[in-house]
């Protein structure tokens, strides 16, 4: 897997790596009227300093106050509270600033050629510069707090105890990380318990969830500046690799559970491979051509070896430590001073099999609510309207018959005609839905997360208005008629016998009474029906065996 920004760990530790700064310089002075809050004033000054960047030579002297700046404005956000850290402009603000800083900071730090008979720097001189100088009490706190948690912890995966690198970035998510660490731990509280299973099911120590923390701080949407997408940041060609559909109607991507089985699949890969959770660990971030090239070389060196040599850019060497620190923190958040609330539980779902598109907004309407948490239980849709394909159409589990009964009479809807319209350069938005009669606000709606800005080549969904020839979905309509005749059908109705390849959903069946019987495992079939250890099964639906 290509390097990646992570929002979050490697942006503020990169930028806090920097030799001895100067006073930082704010780029505006603040505002005192009453009438601009912190929040609208801080995303202010980051934009200011942004603009001062794309203006600044890469002297050596300017740039240690830019990211002294930068640092700065970072402690700001993370002493706001927590309701003003929420406000939209700032998180935009705040996302383009980890990105600058990341840029700046790489470029910085990429790890230097080896010098003929020059020793590697020492582990703990790289500890005392990533973590702002800790000091031997500091480490030795924070080392018998190591201790005492990993007597608790069964751990799947060994973490060294007295590793000064992985002490540092305890210490660091225990005092200057630690909003941000909490505020993650937070936000995946929800996804952590079933994804455990997942990972379990895949043969990958549980633990191994916690990378979720340095990837994406477990932000489903979040995106690199390289193109790595989703919680688990995998790269458009690794993620169809693993069996996540990536095209025009859909990117599983951001889908929570699709992509935990995928990145499961990727870890267990890259251990099978080295049998080493280290390597195996450096290989997701970095790739794993390094680590065999590197092994080569140095048969029977371990991962720590690896780190001190010049195979590994910066990144990567903080990658690993900075994992195996969240998953002790994490694992026992309280016995290292970080408490979280219990986390929310997600609605229950249940999944109805279609293969024909289907607007969610008609959906929402009949099931009178948001078209927004309609959309929500699908994440990996890009459109308001499901593929010309079988999908498997998420709905909250109270509302399962209300939602299969009205798909059933319903072959695509009221409006099922589309375009599937290619920009042309210098098409706007408003431009295409003159061309098409239709209306700019729903076509932004339509073609989720687009914005008025359109780059040339990219395909966007377009329901014309009237008297405008759209062939969209002429073919699939067969298709969908056919479906909507036998959609009404009982389950007893269903054919009887198995086939081969085929298993027919019975009363008191499971994923893994299925696939015990078949003699295959419970993450095979959910990848073969592009379904997740947690999709209902209804009786009547067939299940394909791999």
């Amino acid at each position: 897997m290509k390097i990646r920004s992570t929002a979050g760990v490697f942006l503020l530790l990169l930028v806090s790596c920097a030799t001895p700064q100067k006073k930082p310089i704010r780029p505006v002075e603040p505002d005192n009227s009453p009438k601009i809050s912190s929040a609208r004033q801080l995303s202010e000054d980051i934009s200011v300093l942004l603009g001062t960047l794309e203006n600044t030579s890469s002297g050596e002297a300017s740039g240690k106050e830019l990211e002294a700046s930068m640092e700065d404005l970072l402690d700001r956000y993370l002493s706001l509270p927590r309701e003003e850290q929420k406000d939209l402009r700032l998180q935009g603000s705040i996302e383009r600033l980890f990105e600058e800083s990341r840029r700046l900071a790489i470029a910085a730090n990429r790890a230097p050629e080896a010098v003929p008979g020059e020793e590697p720097p020492a582990p703990e001189d790289e500890l005392l510069e990533v973590t702002t100088f800790l000091s031997p009490d500091e480490l030795r706190a924070t080392l018998e707090a190591v201790s005492k948690a990993k007597e608790r912890l069964q751990l799947g995966i060994q973490i060294p105890e007295d590793n000064d690198e992985v002490l540092g970035y305890v210490r660091l998510y225990q005092t200057k990380l630690k909003k941000w660490f909490t505020g993650a731990l937070e936000r995946g509280g929800p996804y952590i318990p079933e994804m455990k299973k997942i990972f379990k099911d895949e043969g990958v120590p549980p633990e191994l969830v916690y990378l979720g923390i340095v990837e994406s701080a477990f932000k489903s949407n979040a995106r690199s500046r390289a193109k790595a997408l989703g919680m688990w940041q995998f790269m458009e060609g690794t993620a169809k690799r693993y069996g996540l559909t990536c095209d025009f109607w859909e990117d599983e991507r951001l889908d929570p559970w699709e992509s935990a089985r995928a990145s499961a699949t990727y870890l267990r890969t890259l251990h099978d491979m080295f049998n080493d959770w280290n390597f195996a660990l450096a290989s997701y971030n970095a790739g794993e051509g390094k680590a065999i090239r590197y092994l080569k070389k140095f048969p029977g060196n371990d991962y720590w070896a690896m780190r001190k040599s010049k195979y590994l850019r910066r990144e990567t060497k903080e990658y690993v430590p900075a994992i195996l620190a969240s998953i002790l923190i994490a694992s026992d958040p309280s016995s290292f001073g970080i408490e979280t609330p219990k986390p929310a539980k997600l609605e229950p779902t249940a999944s109805i099999p279609v293969d024909r598109p289907v607007d969610l907004r008609i959906l929402a309407r009949h099931l009178k609510m948001p078209v927004e948490m309609l959309s929500a239980l699908n994440p990996s849709l890009k459109r308001i309207v499901t593929p010309p394909r079988p999908y498997d159409l998420k709905v909250p589990a109270s509302m399962y018959e209300t939602a299969d009964q009205f798909l059933a009479g319903h072959v695509a809807g009221d409006r099922p005609d589309y375009v599937v319209h290619t920009v042309r350069k210098g098409e706007t938005i408003k431009t295409i839905a003159r061309k098409y009669k239709s209306d700019p606000v729903e076509i932004q709606s339509v073609n989720l997360g687009t914005t008025g800005k359109l780059r040339r080549g990219t395909q966007i969904l377009v329901f014309p208005g009237d008297g405008v020839k759209a062939p969209g979905i002429v073919a699939e309509k067969k298709a969908g008629e056919e479906k909507a005749e036998t959609a009404g059908k009982k389950p007893d109705q269903a054919a009887e016998a198995d086939s081969p390849e085929t298993h027919v959903v019975r009363k008191g069946d499971t994923l893994g009474k299925i696939a015990k019987k078949y003699g295959t495992t419970v993450g095979e079939l959910c990848r073969a029906n592009r379904i997740t250890a947690k999709t209902t099964l209804r009786i009547g639906q067939r299940i394909r065996i791999p």
